[in-house]
């Protein structure tokens, strides 16, 4: 018999499936006490939460500048004037090309590696460290240290590039800044996507896997129809993480490139620093802010609804 939270248990009947019954007065006295014991610390949970959450709508319906005059109450004019700008239209459209394209390449590199090193972790344990090693590395320090390697001046890649007789190229210019950025969140971000397949991988049945290799399925077979469909809860969640995460970068991009060259680069995270901290007007960052929460929270749901689809089937 399985026991759930909310006072329903669940009992298997001889016929087949799960039937439920009322649970006893024990199993509901001892839910209340459990709920209890917990309910300080969702309060707490989510006071911290909230509350910011609550102070930013609030400033988003205010004309709050940093150094002028008692904010005024305009209500939705700062959602108004944001979804009528163009800039930030262009740099709602640049954010949604970022983070299909890298959590594009993440998911599609991820599972590779991930793969690759279940079949040959016995002999490879030091290259599955050293796999991990950027997602370490805070982002200011992989941002400085791409700036060398990507910089025309001192351009490390140039320099190695030029050993092979390849002329030298300004990435970070107009022509490829967008793809080097995205290049380096995906060096970065990848490994995170390894780490979470490569343990999931770990959890497959076994006897499933040696089944399908006795039955004559081939590696590619095997990965398609066993593995990918056991692992989709898992991918679902590491592509649901990635996808929130990156909708709101802003260090490596800001170190390399600082949004430019002529705003090629400028996401909606670069839109909202330079609302807030250059033009000082914290009720617009507030609303592009607020924009930035609901679309990652849509993009949430979405992701929890094929989940949910995911685990009843």
């Amino acid at each position: 018999m399985q026991t759930k939270p909310h006072g329903v248990s669940l009992q298997h009947h001889p016929a087949g499936g799960w039937r439920g019954r009322a649970a006893s007065p024990l199993e509901r006295h001892r839910a209340r006490v459990a709920y209890g014991f917990i309910l300080p610390a969702l309060l707490v949970l989510a006071a911290i939460l909230a509350a910011p959450i609550v102070f930013s709508l609030y400033v988003s319906l205010h004309d709050w500048t940093l150094f002028g005059d008692q904010p005024e109450l305009i209500g939705l004019d700062n959602y108004v004037r944001a979804l009528s700008d163009p800039a930030v239209l262009a740099s709602f459209v640049r954010t949604a090309l970022f983070v299909l394209i890298t959590v594009g390449a993440q998911t599609v590199l991820g599972f590779g590696i991930a793969l690759f090193l279940f079949r040959e972790f016995g002999r490879l344990r030091l290259l599955g460290i050293v796999l991990l090693l950027p997602m370490m590395i805070s982002e200011v320090v992989a941002g400085l240290g791409f700036r060398l390697i990507l910089s025309h001046d001192v351009s490390l890649l140039n320099w190695l590039l030029g050993l092979v007789g390849i002329e030298p190229q300004v990435w970070l210019g107009s022509d490829w800044a967008f793809i080097s950025v995205m290049a380096v969140d995906v060096w970065q971000h990848t490994p995170f996507v390894i780490l979470v397949l490569f343990a999931a991988m770990q959890g497959l049945p076994q006897d499933v896997l040696e089944a399908a290799k006795v039955d004559g399925a081939t590696g590619f077979t095997s990965v398609r129809h066993i593995m990918l469909p056991l692992l989709m809860p898992a991918l679902l969640v590491v592509v649901m993480f990635r996808t929130v995460f990156a909708m709101r970068v802003f260090t490596p991009i800001y170190i390399l490139t600082g949004g430019g060259p002529a705003d090629s680069t400028t996401l909606l995270g670069i839109e909202i620093y330079r609302a807030a901290f250059q033009h000082y007007e914290m009720g617009y960052a507030a609303a592009l802010s607020a924009l930035m929460l609901l679309f990652s929270m849509a993009v949430g749901v979405l992701y929890i609804k094929l989940l949910s689809r995911e685990a009843l089937s």
